[in-house]
C-alpha cells in the first residue's frame, strides 16, 4: 500500500504570513487538527491545534481580551508553526510511513511531490488503513 491511497489530497492550508486567526478559523470550521503551512505551493511548516493553543495568550492567566485579539490578528502563523516538518512522497510505502509516525510521534505528515504539497496523511488515516486490513482477514 502506498501513501497516495490514504492521503487527503489538496488539504486545507495556511500561508506562513497569515495571522494566527486564519489558522484557528480553518481548524475549527473544518474540524481538523493539522494544517500544512505553505509559501506558494511549497511546504514550509505545519501547525496543529495544540501548537495554536500553546501559542495563544491565556485570559485565565491574565491576558486582556485586547491582548488576545491583537495576538490573533497580528501574529503570523510562522511564529507558532513547526518549520521544516517531516514529509513523505505519494509513493512512500505505508509501512515506512507508519514507522515515521511511531518514531517521531507526530499526528500528521504532509505529502510532497516535486517540492509541491499534494496531500496530508494523519494518524486517523492510518487507523482507517489498519481497519481495512483487519476487516479483510
Amino acid at each position: 500500500m502506498k501513501v497516495k491511497e490514504w492521503m487527503t489530497p489538496e488539504p486545507k492550508t495556511v500561508n506562513e504570513d497569515d495571522p494566527v486567526k486564519v489558522a484557528v478559523n480553518l481548524v475549527v470550521e473544518n474540524r481538523i487538527r493539522h494544517l500544512p503551512v505553505v509559501r506558494g505551493d511549497a511546504l514550509v511548516g505545519i501547525i496543529s491545534d495544540r501548537d495554536l493553543k500553546r501559542a495563544m495568550p491565556s485570559i485565565v492567566a491574565g491576558a486582556t481580551a485586547e491582548e488576545y485579539q491583537t495576538f490573533m490578528e497580528e501574529t503570523p502563523v510562522e511564529q507558532a508553526m513547526t518549520a521544516n516538518p517531516i514529509a513523505c512522497a505519494p509513493d512512500t510505502d505505508l509501512v515506512d510511513l507508519v514507522r515515521e509516525f511511531c518514531q517521531k510521534k507526530v499526528g500528521a505528515i504532509p505529502v510532497v511531490d516535486d517540492g509541491r504539497l499534494v496531500g496530508i496523511v494523519t494518524q486517523t488515516d492510518m487507523m482507517e488503513a489498519f481497519l481495512t486490513v483487519l476487516e479483510s482477514q
